[in-house]
């Protein structure tokens, strides 16, 4: 037989409900409350919409109302994952964490915004943060081409801290470097690559 709730936890759930306008969904049978708290926990809004996914596998992506298949979500197939949606359903962001790399991102309406990333792998690792351009908001998300990176700041233990301003195709345009053996540079590049201008000069 299923204990019933403590009075406390039945509280901290109704606080939760009150604050955030959502209610938890409940599993659907005693057998499987087990295999669902181990494996994914959501918060849908009283629509029945989802607000709030945790999930221990790599979860589909939900926009505009249809359903992306997890396959074609960036990130580990197990890792921990915690996706919060706007009142409509579509994801807004997230935060991925798995054994060799974890991440947060924010989204426009169609398309990736803000990734800070981290990755490392024995004595080697890198934390970049990238800023995407935003596409036009009419097109459904099937139809968004790829969006160029417009700000890139990185660090990593091969390469040191890195700064790329780059244009509208994404071509690094102005890049500020301190390198791994502390050697700073700015170098101006035009639209092919060219450095033209730099200090040290």
């Amino acid at each position: 037989m299923t204990p019933p709730l403590s009075r406390r936890a039945a509280l901290q759930g109704a606080a939760l409900a009150v604050t955030t306008g959502a209610v938890l969904t409940p599993p659907a049978t005693a057998e499987t409350r087990g295999d669902q708290a181990r494996q994914s926990f959501t918060v849908r809004d009283n629509r029945g919409r989802q607000r709030v996914l945790a999930d221990t596998r790599r979860p589909p992506v939900i926009i505009g109302g249809k359903v992306i298949p997890a396959e074609q979500r960036q990130g580990p197939e197990h890792g921990t994952y915690l996706i919060f949606n706007d009142e409509n359903g579509s994801e807004r962001g997230g935060i991925v964490a798995g054994a060799s790399e974890a991440s947060f991102s924010l989204d426009y309406l169609n398309a990736q915004a803000i990734t800070l990333g981290t990755k490392w792998q024995g004595e080697h690792g890198a934390t970049a943060l990238f800023f995407k351009q935003m596409p036009d908001p009419r097109l459904p998300v099937e139809q968004t081409p790829p969006m160029p990176t417009r700000v890139e700041l990185v660090w990593s233990t091969g390469d040191g801290a890195v700064l790329a301003l780059n244009d509208s195709k994404g071509r690094p345009r102005i890049v500020l470097s301190v390198d791994a053996q502390d050697v700073p540079s700015i170098r101006v590049l035009d639209e092919n690559g060219a450095v033209v201008g730099s200090l040290p000069g």
